[in-house]
């Protein structure tokens, strides 16, 4: 009798959550006719912009602080993220230019920023992801700018020099690798991965593989496509790469540094409105004086606008001179940080390139 009222009890719960399920689905289609009209009234209005990263982030954040805290908040960005991309579909199909081959930890990045609904492009290079963004070929493009343990892509940031694209949103994607192979670990006599990668997890080869060969591959997808007719070869790679290619996982996070992340930034034509919590990214540069960096620095300052990253790379120009990569904190229409950029300006010898104000992202 128990187990016949436990059956039907079951049976009522799970009608329950059937009901909630419909009643979801009737919601999201619902959210999705009013995207559809947010779309038709952009077009209407004659706006290009149909994805607003600004107004995603100011979403994500407000149901945040609505979660009791029963589901995860990275399960929540992540429900929401397809949600939004999904509906963000019928407004204007996106198509996402990214390092390829699929399954790369740029790739993943894009996923995580767009969804599933939108179409990606694999890239071969940097160069190729602003080529196409540029000439409009590609709705958006996602490049890697920094790692927190490696430094920054120094390829990407002299990209921006020359390049007329807007950084208009930011994607931090935790960095997890991943030991892949067929054969027991003592018998692998060759590791194909991505230079960077190999950077990252030193310490661990040296530790568990120390008699094997490292070899550097294009990509990680391709180090796992290598291992396919390789019997005692092995690949560092990414959860996806593995899933992807049907390869076991022989030893999980073997990074040297568990709290390893990479910046991503998306590229387009324009930047985005303010959110309430935001970035500026610049590249700036004077000649070579007594005091110049001082002067180019002295406006955020005077006005408290933190600098959150400064790098130099050379302009590629004249023999030992650089410019200044910088992101700072608020958003080019603000008003401190609009003053401080119009005394830069001002600089007789000051050279000053805004790259865009993008959301700040959290890492989840």
């Amino acid at each position: 009798m128990k187990d016949m009222q436990d059956t039907a009890s079951l049976d009522s719960l799970r009608q329950q959550i059937d009901n909630v399920d419909e009643q979801l689905l009737a919601l999201i289609h619902q959210r999705a006719d009013l995207a559809g009209e947010v779309g038709r009234r952009k077009k209407l209005d004659g706006e290009k912009a149909y994805y607003v990263p600004s107004r995603e982030a100011q979403i994500i954040r407000r149901l945040k602080t609505l979660n009791a805290g029963r589901i995860p908040d990275a399960a929540l960005h992540g429900i929401y993220r397809e949600i939004i991309g999904a509906c963000l579909s019928l407004e204007q199909p996106l198509c996402i230019a990214y390092l390829g081959p699929e399954g790369t930890f740029t790739h993943t990045a894009a996923r995580k920023q767009f969804g599933s609904t939108a179409n990606y492009q694999g890239c071969r290079n940097f160069d190729e992801i602003f080529d196409e963004v540029e000439a409009g070929r590609m709705t958006y493009g996602v490049v890697p700018v920094e790692n927190a343990f490696e430094g920054a892509v120094t390829h990407t940031l002299d990209l921006f020099i020359d390049r007329k694209v807007s950084i208009c949103a930011e994607v931090l994607l935790g960095i997890h690798h991943h030991l892949l192979g067929h054969c027991p670990m003592d018998q692998i006599e060759v590791v194909y991965t991505k230079s960077e990668v190999l950077s990252q997890c030193r310490k661990w080869l040296q530790a568990h593989l120390p008699n094997a060969r490292l070899e550097e591959a294009e990509s990680t997808a391709a180090a796992a496509a290598r291992i396919t007719k390789e019997p005692k070869a092995a690949a560092i790679a990414s959860k996806e790469v593995a899933e992807r290619n049907d390869l076991p996982i022989l030893a999980s996070n073997i990074e040297d540094h568990h709290g390893n992340t990479t910046r991503f930034l998306v590229i387009g034509q324009h930047d985005s409105p303010p959110s309430g919590k935001d970035k500026t990214a610049l590249v700036m540069s004077t000649t070579d004086r007594p005091g110049a960096l001082h002067d180019l620095l002295e406006p955020f300052h005077d006005r408290g606008i933190g600098l959150t990253r400064i790098e130099s790379r050379p302009s590629r120009k004249n023999l030992w001179e650089y410019v200044f990569f910088i992101d700072l904190q608020g958003h080019r229409l603000d008003d401190d940080v609009s003053a401080a950029l119009n005394d830069i300006r001002k600089l007789p010898d000051g050279f000053l390139k805004i790259l865009g104000s993008f959301p700040v992202a959290e890492r989840l």
